[in-house]
């Protein structure tokens, strides 16, 4: 009996080590994928940038003015072939739509209002394009 726990001893060692390093792939896996480069927040942060935007205000509005996942769409946009331009053209309505949607939630506000230039400049290019 005594050798069977010492042959079982390292084993179940090793066995809880693999777990934990799966566990912690797992973990690690999840969050690359909510915040990595395939989630489209790095493609979105590139656009906050390119119309001069902040970040925090862009996604911001993304998550208003989005139906779903607004990380899923940056991450669809970014997987296209279209430039930034173009990218951020076709994102003018869903801006738009954030703006509105968070105005009608808490009101005015000075940030979003410095935006909605910027905002409705690409709508109106949008609406040029179709």
């Amino acid at each position: 009996m005594l050798g069977l726990t010492q042959t079982s001893g390292p084993h179940l060692i090793y066995s809880a080590a693999i777990v934990g390093v799966a566990a912690l792939l797992a973990l690690l896996a999840f969050f690359w994928k909510r915040s990595g480069i395939g989630s489209g927040r790095a493609f979105g942060n590139r656009i906050a940038a390119h119309i001069g935007i902040p970040r925090n205000v862009f996604h911001m509005l993304m998550t208003h003015g989005v139906s779903g996942s607004p990380r899923a769409m940056l991450a669809t946009l970014a997987q296209s072939t279209q430039e930034l331009d173009q990218a951020s053209v076709a994102l003018g309505p869903t801006l738009a739509k954030g703006i509105t949607r968070m105005e009608a939630r808490f009101g005015r506000q000075e940030m979003v209002d410095q935006v909605k230039p910027i905002v409705a400049r690409l709508v109106a290019e949008f609406e040029r394009s179709r």
